[in-house]
């Protein structure tokens, strides 16, 4: 049993130092981070054209940076924010053509707490 927590804590060291710990899921529960770095990617369809969709929510920042971007089906930011240290209302909504709307979420050190629903209207 000794081994295994002592494999266990290596694993977490060894992950927060690579790309940071994680808890939860973007845009379905609260998730907590720390030390996270890197950049994740979550795809929204628009199957109607001037369908309004995007990402409402906050942010809450201990220490490092987070920008969030909001892109088009061609691949342009429509909308984007970034959240200094604090805690931030986050609103990332676009509507437009039908199509794959991708949000974007820029990790550089970042401890703290990010909480995201989809939002979308007619």
């Amino acid at each position: 049993m000794r081994l295994l927590v002592v494999a266990l804590a290596l694993v977490l060291t060894l992950m927060y130092f690579t790309f940071g710990l994680r808890l939860g899921y973007v845009t379905l529960t609260p998730t907590y981070m720390l030390g996270a770095s890197g950049t994740n990617r979550y795809t929204y369809q628009s199957y109607e054209a001037n369908q309004t969709l995007g990402v409402e929510g906050k942010c809450t920042v201990r220490s490092g940076e987070i920008t969030l971007r909001l892109l088009d089906p061609k691949g342009l930011q429509v909308a984007g924010q970034s959240c200094p240290r604090g805690s931030w209302g986050l609103k990332l909504v676009a509507s437009g053509d039908p199509g794959r709307y991708t949000l974007e979420i820029e990790l550089k050190k970042f401890s703290g707490v990010l909480d995201l629903k989809e939002t979308r209207s007619k």
